[in-house]
């Protein structure tokens, strides 16, 4: 994005509103009031509950409809949870390679690949939403929202004088995409606009008018950049700028808190000194995330003995402890401490 296009984006966003032009005249796209808002949730719960009367199916009724008649599938579902997984896991490789310019580029396509398929992957999936009891409803809802906020020099426009679907098309395609959101909200102007907000009104919208979606997106963004300014593992300039290797980042720091906040619950549901003063202790849990975090409380070595232990049990169909690599080791080195001592003497 030119300095240029960034200075008309933070202007407009700072404006409030959204100018759609038509063949005759301008149309004035407003942000909604609490008033609107209110009456639009009204209108989605009305439509609703007329779709439920008129025998149309819920979100989840049309998904259990789809997989009695092979249109999706638990395994997609799994797919789309898969594949969500493996994009984290790459941003993480992308952070972690930020020094191996080949590498991480090689690994930035692999990132487009997935997020392109998992985008594919949720369209099939939502294909027949907008026939669902929700999609009627959350239709009809935007459609309340939009002739409350649409005006033509200062009064309400007259959908009778337009195409609705493509005002609403014409509107939509304004909204800014997350990558531009955050280029705007780490660069100039809008960097100094920021700092400067307990001095300046950074929003021009009318008393009453809610925040558009990209004056949300900016304010959110402009916060996560300062708090990543303000920790104490800073990554660099370069990791801030590029949005895959700062949400590797992201998840880093996120996936160290985890880890230490259920290191700290398991410190306190284990503080009993016969449980502490142990080599070894087993949790057990019926939990496959809280198993996931266990799990990833085990050092580098004793995953490595876990994974030598469950090859013995698997190898012999069964093991007792004198069986494992690691405790032969320890009991040969408890017998060499024992010889050493009987020598002195």
């Amino acid at each position: 994005m030119t300095p240029y296009e960034r200075e008309y984006f933070v202007s407009r966003i700072r404006a409030g509103f959204y100018i759609v032009k038509l063949r005759d005249f301008d149309v004035k796209i407003l942000t909604p009031t609490a008033e609107d808002e209110f009456f639009a949730n009204q209108v989605f719960m009305e439509s609703f509950d007329r779709s439920r009367g008129d025998d149309f199916m819920t979100e989840d009724e049309m998904i259990d409809w789809l997989k009695e008649k092979g249109l999706w599938s638990d395994e997609e579902d799994q797919k789309i949870e898969d594949i969500g997984k493996e994009i984290e896991k790459l941003k993480i490789e992308i952070f972690n390679a930020r020094s191996n310019v080949k590498l991480r580029e090689q690994i930035r396509r692999y990132i487009r690949a997935a997020e392109k398929a998992l985008v594919k992957l949720r369209e099939k999936k939502q294909d027949y939403f907008t026939n669902t009891c929700e999609g009627i409803a959350l239709q009809d809802k935007a459609a309340e929202i939009f002739k409350r906020c649409c005006f033509v020099e200062g009064k309400p426009l007259d959908f009778d004088l337009v195409d609705q679907y493509d005002l609403f098309h014409q509107y939509n395609v304004q909204i800014l995409a997350d990558k531009q959101t955050r280029e705007l909200a780490r660069n100039e102007p809008w960097r100094s606009l920021f700092i400067l907000k307990d001095e300046l009104k950074l929003f021009s919208n009318p008393d009453g008018r809610l925040l558009s979606l990209d004056q949300k997106g900016l304010l959110i963004w402009s916060r996560m950049y300062d708090n990543v300014q303000e920790s104490m593992e800073c990554p660099t300039e370069e990791v801030i700028n590029d949005d895959d290797m700062l949400d590797g980042w992201f998840i880093v720091q996120r996936k160290k808190a985890e880890s230490e906040k259920a290191k700290s619950e398991l410190e306190q549901r284990t503080q009993n000194e016969k449980i502490s003063n142990s080599d070894e202790i087993y949790v057990f849990t019926d939990s496959k995330k809280e198993a996931q975090t266990i799990e990833s409380m085990n050092s580098v070595n004793a995953s490595m003995i876990k994974k030598e232990r469950l090859a013995t049990i698997k190898a012999k169909g069964g093991a007792e402890d004198k069986d494992f690599r690691d405790q032969k080791i320890k009991l040969s080195n408890m017998q060499h401490q024992q010889f050493k001592e009987n020598f002195r003497r």
